[in-house]
């Protein structure tokens, strides 16, 4: 069910939501809607630079990151089914979070 709530915003992105609204011919709500789903996705996806500089040369942290996310994926395979979800970015993550996440409460 839709609920109305105001929002602060300034001038200027007032102006980009109308401007987009009026385009796509949506409500300017969907357009904050799509904005928001578009972040989501955006940080499930995000991925870690690949090197850090430091004083005695370059760190590959990617190779570090996968060494101990297979690690870690070996001792929990229920952790390596959730993060496959995620990075699939095939919802959003409420979705996952009502899907996926066990409560506690199963036998």
């Amino acid at each position: 069910m839709a609920s109305k709530t105001t929002v602060a915003v300034d001038q200027k992105l007032r102006k980009k939501i109308k401007k987009l609204s009026a385009l796509l011919d949506i409500p300017q709500s969907a357009v904050i809607e799509k904005a928001i789903t578009s972040l989501e996705k955006s940080m499930i996806q995000n991925k870690n630079p690949d090197k850090i500089n430091t004083k005695n040369g370059n760190i590959d942290v990617s190779k570090i990151l996968e060494e101990a996310t297979q690690k870690i994926w070996k001792k929990y395979p229920e952790r390596e089914k959730n993060q496959k979800i995620l990075q699939k970015g095939s919802q959003t993550i409420d979705d996952f979070l009502l899907n996926e996440w066990s409560t506690g409460l199963e036998e």
